[in-house]
């Protein structure tokens, strides 16, 4: 470790919450935690730091969204400083994501007959997690489902882009944008990790396609300013160009497999790290707010995914905002990895939060609480 003053908790861009600390009259008297050589006075924001098993540690009443800590060593005159962020405060949300979407379009348009998005049996599903559960619902589309793409599928599935999606019932998704939401996820399925060295141009003009079509066929009030790009993988460039269009917040695993970084965007040991054992963090050179996904519900067995889930529920600083996330394809019985219980492993999560005092919250309600030069 440096022997320079540092901040051990928050980090720069930490996201902290009622778990950090106490909660007094909608103040968070956070615990701050510091490295110092052994015998110096330390100070932050004026308060001194107590000397204590190898650390300095101060409790800081934080109230604004944004907080400026800085620390000072008034044996050297060392100051550094961190930035925190008091967003989402502690109440118990959830919300349930899903990728790689664009097969429920497909249906709809092909059936004139409908007279409401929810005929649609995949999107009806969601309806009855927010109907029973109050779930709010994220959907991250492709743009286009090809050739390649059917393949997949043991029965013919035809060529359709967004682009082929009747309007008609716009109204109807702006109806209920209160909890269903969509954004921009890829251009196609394939190839995988299309944007691990993507610069501005090639994202930002797969995006801009995808915003025009949501535009007209499902109103401003569906699009989303919060998205998982697909795989999870983007350069900083990349997800710079997000922001330009309008993305505040991403949503990843932050985790490893093999070793290497997961859904994890940029970001790398130690901060990958960090951010994977927290609900929120947010990079202030982008800006850009991450949120962590806690659960994919297509993988593990059910023995598996609901011990992960009661690990998850128990967690003090992943536990207050419940992340859950599916693929669509695994519900179609003729996808090859085609999951029966589809509709049981979007429900019953949701069953557990709601009976267990948790409401539905779509991220872009947290990233709504940043201050306005980062929301700008």
């Amino acid at each position: 470790m440096s022997e320079k003053l540092s901040f051990l908790f928050p980090i720069d861009g930490d996201c902290v919450d009622c778990r950090d600390g106490e909660v007094k009259n909608g103040t968070l008297f956070l615990r701050v935690r510091l490295f110092a050589p052994a015998g110096h006075r330390v100070t932050v924001c004026g308060e001194t730091a107590t000397e204590t098993d190898g650390e300095y540690r101060v409790t800081i009443p934080v109230t604004a969204a944004k907080t400026v800590l800085t620390a000072s060593d008034a044996e050297n005159g060392e100051e550094t400083s961190v930035t925190v962020f008091y967003l989402h405060r502690g109440e118990k949300h959830f919300r349930i994501s899903s990728d790689d979407n664009i097969l429920f379009l497909a249906n709809i348009a092909a059936h004139p007959e409908y007279r409401s998005i929810f005929e649609d049996p995949y999107l009806a599903v969601y309806k009855e997690a927010h109907d029973r559960y109050g779930a709010k619902v994220h959907l991250n589309l492709f743009y286009s489902f090809t050739e390649e793409e059917a393949a997949r599928f043991s029965t013919p599935r035809p060529y359709f882009d967004l682009s082929m999606m009747p309007d008609r019932f716009r109204a109807e998704w702006e109806a209920n944008a209160d909890w269903l939401h969509l954004s921009f996820h890829a251009a196609r399925e394939f190839p995988d990790k299309p944007y691990i060295a993507a610069g501005k141009e090639q994202i930002t003009r797969d995006c801009l396609a995808v915003h025009k079509e949501i535009l007209r066929f499902a109103g401003e009030k569906t699009l989303a300013n919060v998205m998982t790009v697909h795989w999870g993988e983007a350069t900083r460039e990349g997800v710079r160009a997000l922001r330009d269009v309008g993305y505040r917040a991403l949503a990843g695993y932050f985790e490893y497999q093999n070793g290497n970084p997961l859904v994890a965007y940029y970001t790398k040991a130690p901060l990958l790290d960090h951010i994977g054992e927290r609900d929120f963090f947010v990079d202030t050179t982008i800006p850009m707010l991450f949120g962590r996904i806690d659960l994919v519900l297509n993988s593990r067995t059910m023995e598996d995914r609901m011990a992960r889930f009661a690990e998850i529920l128990a967690h003090p600083h992943k536990s207050n905002f419940v992340s859950l996330m599916i693929h669509e394809q695994y519900f179609y019985s003729d996808y090859r990895l085609y999951l029966p219980d589809f509709k049981e492993r979007v429900l019953e999560p949701c069953r557990v939060l709601a009976e267990n005092g948790y409401t539905g919250m779509f991220m872009g309600e947290v990233a709504a609480n940043l201050p306005e030069e980062f929301r700008s």
